[in-house]
């Protein structure tokens, strides 16, 4: 496959426990022969960060999960396509990526994907060639129509809850899923 037919979404997270967690939950929803294309999802937590977590924190059933998050090189930064959290994005690192000269929109997913299919009525599938620039344009269609970076859904969050993870990972799922039938 080549690079210009990857996919690279980067999950920054103000929650680091948060990030690392859900971006091993996305890449396991996207792990399927039936994409149209290569999605990566990364992250730009250090390996420090990834040694340093807490998992202890986390519901029993979710320390189970095997954490397969990948750091993102500088490469998959700079082919960054979309941006997501879940908790709330880290606004900082989200700067930071501006000043590089990333501009791939940042959404907070949870309440991107419940818009998502509404948003994607509005475009002609016959010209629906290319999934990344599909999602993309329709982040930045959320974020223009006043959809927020702050995933309300997970706002409230509550990391010990094992709900809350059902809930990122039901997301992931669904997110997937409209990505295929694009």
């Amino acid at each position: 496959m080549v690079e210009s037919e990857r996919f690279i979404i980067l999950v920054v997270d103000s929650d680091p426990l948060v990030e690392v967690v859900s971006a091993s939950l996305l890449a396991a929803a996207f792990e399927s022969k039936l994409a149209s294309c290569e999605v990566r999802v990364r992250v730009l937590s250090s390996s420090k960060e990834f040694l340093n977590l807490q998992r202890t924190l986390l519901p029993e059933g979710v320390q189970n999960i095997q954490l397969s998050a990948k750091m993102a090189s500088d490469s998959e930064i700079s082919d960054t396509q979309l941006i997501v959290a879940f908790s709330g994005l880290d606004q900082v690192r989200v700067h930071s990526l501006r000043d590089r000269g990333i501009a791939a929109p940042a959404v907070g997913l949870c309440q991107f994907v419940i818009n998502l299919t509404e948003i994607l009525q509005n475009y002609d599938r016959q010209k629906l060639h290319d999934v990344r620039q599909v999602i993309a344009g329709a982040a930045l269609h959320f974020g223009i129509d006043g959809g927020s970076s702050n995933c309300a859904i997970c706002a409230d969050k509550v990391s010990d809850s094992f709900d809350y993870w059902i809930n990122i990972a039901d997301t992931c799922s669904k997110f997937a899923q409209i990505v295929r039938k694009i």
